[in-house]
């Protein structure tokens, strides 16, 4: 848990920049506002469900975030950072809905499954991305909204670049989750640093 934790804090400080990216890009006030709340909210408020996974591992959440980035954090945080430098505002939002989205619908299928008893001390996890699509202001719609209407001003092969970006999104959230229960991380690495 405790490199899941450290890869994350990783990722959502690339998250936090892109979405400042999006500001940028962003041609109304309400769309600022959208991505401004997002970068509060994982600014203040997921840090939460770290703070569960490092109880639960028994570390210290501070030293977790000055972790190298592993091979997938790295891969998944440039095909942001890519989107952001040269997509339009369509393109990022397309890269980043994934992530809220898949976490959601994990959240949502342990709660299905009855998973979310007070016995098990990933509740606060579950409850805390379950909650999600309770919230009133939930991000996803609005997330979804922008897309859908930022694509009536694109043309088809436009289109299917987006599509493209967000299901590699989708391939990298789960690249990312697989990477976290194997630890997978560079295999050169420490060879290199002998030879320093």
């Amino acid at each position: 848990m405790s490199f899941y934790v450290g890869q994350d804090y990783n990722y959502l400080n690339a998250f936090i920049k892109v979405y400042a990216d999006a500001i940028q890009k962003s041609q109304t006030r309400a769309d600022m506002a959208i991505f401004a709340k997002q970068i509060d909210f994982i600014l203040n408020s997921e840090i939460h469900p770290h703070h569960n996974f490092c109880n639960v591992a028994g570390v210290e959440y501070e030293t977790l975030q000055h972790e190298p980035q592993a091979p997938g954090t790295y891969l998944y945080n440039e095909h942001m950072y890519r989107a952001a430098r040269t997509g339009d505002l369509i393109d990022v939002v397309a890269a980043m809905t994934p992530c809220p989205w898949t976490y959601l619908e994990i959240a949502n299928r342990f709660v299905k499954q009855g998973k979310n008893t007070d016995d098990n001390v990933f509740k606060p996890w579950i409850d805390f991305y379950a909650d999600m699509e309770d919230d009133s202001d939930s991000i996803l719609p609005q997330l979804f909204a922008l897309i859908d209407r930022e694509a009536e001003h694109y043309d088809q092969h436009h289109l299917d670049v987006v599509k493209e970006e967000f299901l590699k999104s989708c391939e990298l959230e789960w690249e990312f989750w697989d990477q976290a229960y194997h630890q997978r991380s560079w295999h050169f690495v420490k060879p290199m640093k002998q030879y320093r």
